[in-house]
């Protein structure tokens, strides 16, 4: 009896390397034509990974307002250090892709063919899973139902007819008569369910110290580090290749030995180090990412720390680049239903909170709760940290402070500001009388935190303003002090 070979899932998956061929031809014959192109396709539904990677390059000349022709995408490509494409020289790769070119005008349905290879590709990626997941013993038919439910919702959204009548849209009267869900949040107030949220703090302000304990922390529902309510466990996948697996173990284990840690449920963490990163953030690693998200069906993903996970991809200060980066980011989130959470750094010193983090804007801006660890202080063997927390689909939490003392049962704390040290030390470093400026530079934060908390104080009672100052270059400013209580 004779036996088939049998052959692996990518070889059978649809794509149509002509259509692709054609897309990048008609753009280096046209430049205009990469207009069209982006509002159809994105880089992700190009099959052939070096299609990816020249379409990739194209938007970024775009961005840069630069011409797009084989010099000019040859030597961007060479800025990348790719100097071969498909076993030949990129300038030759690049001038192939002119050769036998059907007509250009037709570059709407070769985006549209491209665009539908990749939902054939997706939708059997899914159902291969699916189907493994399914006739494993004790599948969970819920989850699969819900999987094929998001599959289905994900691919209509691709049509024209949203609203069921064939049109886009509805009218006003039709619209306010919808009744939208509310935003559900895994940790209230702090990560939307299947959101985005980004951490940014200056280096060595212990924010590989919070996600490690929110993660241990959140893994049973109730009120967690003090101040942070869960309804319910949180299945959190925490890639943490900011430090040495060695570190990471280290910090985990001065957790679990506190009591505050001791009735985490392990089930609901799973640790990704540094050494299962070795390759960078490739597709094959995301793809492989992906499944495992999927099959352990975690709630959040928290990437510690971006700048390595961004290696690779670009320049962190170019929109182009970084746009790229955040819609891999937005497919592991499709694809998963999972909540992400990146780790960044600030480079940008007392700004605001949407105006800190390093690189383009395109980062805050793709978050949709912005946490901000700021000013830190030490004393003896305590370590606090304020926090500040702008979440567009939650009220404005007030500000917190972090305390992190490893010589308590309960080594990490959030704490309203006004009820910590915070207080007292600012009313110690400022004069009988001060100006919100003096207060802006005790507490080392941009003029909106300072006066946040300063309404907050009067609100308190314990600031009152004694002057009211005049506006304008050659005008004081209102003077405050200390309301002195007598018992």
């Amino acid at each position: 009896m004779s036996t088939r070979p049998v052959q692996s899932l990518e070889k059978q998956l649809p794509q149509n390397i002509a259509a692709e061929r054609s897309i990048l031809g008609a753009i280096l014959v046209t430049n205009d034509y990469i207009d069209t192109a982006m509002q159809r396709v994105n880089s992700g539904d190009f099959s052939d990974r070096d299609h990816q990677i020249v379409f990739n390059t194209m938007l970024l000349l775009r961005t840069d307002q630069q011409p797009i022709d084989v010099i000019t995408l040859a030597e961007a490509l060479a800025k990348k250090g790719i100097s071969v494409l498909a076993g030949v020289s990129t300038v030759a790769y690049i001038s192939n892709l002119e050769d036998g070119m059907p007509r250009v005008t037709n570059v709407e349905h070769y985006c549209a063919i491209v665009k539908e290879k990749a939902r054939l590709r997706s939708l059997i990626k899914l159902g291969d899973l699916i189907q493994k997941q399914a006739m494993e013993n004790g599948a969970d038919l819920a989850h699969l139902q819900n999987m094929l439910r998001d599959a289905a919702a994900s691919d209509a959204a691709l049509s024209l007819a949203t609203n069921g009548n064939g049109h886009l849209g509805h009218d006003l009267m039709e619209f306010l008569s919808i009744d939208f869900p509310q935003p559900e949040h895994l940790v209230e107030g702090l990560i939307p369910k299947g959101g985005t949220v980004m951490i940014v703090a200056m280096p060595h302000r212990m924010k590989s110290f919070f996600t490690t304990g929110m993660a241990l922390a959140a893994t049973r529902p109730g009120t967690i580090l003090g101040k942070l309510e869960v309804a319910k466990p949180v299945r959190t996948i925490l890639v943490q290749v900011e430090d040495s697996p060695g570190e990471v173990q280290k910090r985990l284990k001065s957790f679990l030995g506190t009591s505050q840690f001791m009735d985490c449920d392990p089930a609901n963490l799973r640790i990704i180090d540094r050494s299962e990163f070795k390759d960078g953030f490739t597709p094959a690693w995301c793809e492989r990412f992906v499944r495992q998200c999927i099959e352990w069906k975690a709630d959040l993903v928290i990437f510690d720390v971006l700048r390595r996970f961004f290696v690779g991809h670009g320049d962190l200060n170019s929109a182009a680049d970084t746009s790229v980066f955040l819609e891999i980011m937005d497919k592991i989130r499709n694809l998963t239903g999972a909540a992400l959470m990146l780790v960044h750094h600030e480079n940008r010193k007392e700004a605001e909170l949407m105006y800190a983090s390093a690189g383009s804007y395109n980062l805050p801006g793709w978050a949709q709760c912005v946490i901000q660890f700021k000013k830190k202080t030490e004393e003896k063997n305590v370590t606090r940290v304020e926090i500040e927390v702008d979440n567009k689909y939650a009220n404005p939490m007030d500000p917190m402070r972090m305390v992190l003392d490893f010589t308590s049962s309960t080594p990490l704390l959030l704490e309203a500001l006004e009820d910590g040290t915070g207080f007292r030390e600012a009313m110690d470093q400022l004069g009988a009388e001060w100006t919100i400026r003096d207060l802006m530079e005790s507490l080392q934060c941009p003029r909106s935190s300072a006066q946040r908390r300063l309404k907050k104080w009067i609100e308190l009672g314990r600031v009152e303003k004694v002057a009211g100052g005049k506006k304008g270059p050659h005008g004081g400013m209102a003077r405050y002090h200390e309301i002195a209580h007598i018992p």
